[in-house]
């Protein structure tokens, strides 16, 4: 059995809370042109804070759907990653991309591309490919392709309504997944400092994260016990939540703890 709707993804939880909130926000208050990364605004070409509130929602509702129903698919990142390692995932992603975008901006002589979140959802992907194995074929109008297509699909239907505004970020973003994997200048290694992941355990756990009343009763508990030994830095509820994925088989999850590692 595998854990349903955002159990075990605090993070997610928060990033998707985050990204309505911010787009019905500026909606709301006419600030959806604040959302836009743009180079030509300020004399120096560049106001900072849009390095931060580009990432924060989207400007037109069709976005704000797809990515939400986009970033919730990709919850399965959070639970093979652990919480702590997914938002560090989430910083280098966003710092990076960014960096990427603005030096592709200025390369293309782009004075603006679309506002929201593209980099950190396509650098997710990027690790969803790399991490959640396909388990089997299913038929899509009379073609067959894999189980997890419908991830593919939303970030379609994300990018490619607005492809020649969008296409810089998420080109960024798919780079900056692929360095994050190749722990490229050790981006793979970095984590949230541990005094920083206490503080938002302690204070926004409560908030996005009701407690299951599921324990490690639908997972073998041998299969916990081998592989924290395996994995001694490992919680038991991530090894058991990474087990409920893979339908309790105890080889996947290791090859998929081995690769997220």
């Amino acid at each position: 059995m595998t854990a349903s709707g955002l159990q075990g993804a605090p993070v997610t939880k928060l990033w998707l809370t985050g990204i309505g909130l911010a787009s019905a926000l500026a909606g709301l208050f006419g600030w959806r042109h604040n959302l836009r990364l743009q180079l030509a605004a300020a004399p120096n070409g560049l106001q900072l804070w849009r390095l931060l509130t580009s990432l924060s929602g989207f400007s037109t509702w069709p976005e704000v759907l797809a990515a939400l129903v986009l970033a919730y698919e990709l919850r399965v990142v959070e639970r093979v990653f652990g919480s702590r390692r997914f938002a560090s995932f989430l910083v280098v992603a966003g710092v990076v991309g960014q960096a990427l975008t603005v030096a592709a901006m200025r390369l293309a002589g782009l004075r603006a591309v679309a506002g929201g979140p593209y980099a950190l959802l396509l650098a997710c992907v990027c690790q969803y490919w790399r991490l959640v194995p396909r388990s089997y074929y299913v038929r899509v109008a009379g073609v067959a392709v894999p189980d997890t297509w419908g991830v593919y699909a939303a970030a379609a239907c994300l990018v490619a309504p607005r492809l020649l505004v969008a296409a810089v970020p998420a080109a960024a973003g798919v780079v900056a997944g692929m360095a994050y994997s190749a722990d490229v200048a050790g981006l793979g290694r970095w984590r949230l400092p541990l005094w920083m992941a206490s503080l938002a355990r302690q204070w926004l756990a409560p908030v996005v994260s009701a407690r299951s009343a599921r324990t490690d009763a639908d997972v073998a508990p041998e299969h916990v016990d081998a592989i924290a030994s395996m994995f001694p830095d490992a919680r038991r509820e991530h090894i058991a939540e990474v087990l409920r994925m893979v339908g309790n088989d105890a080889n996947r999850a290791v090859a998929m703890l081995l690769d997220s590692s």
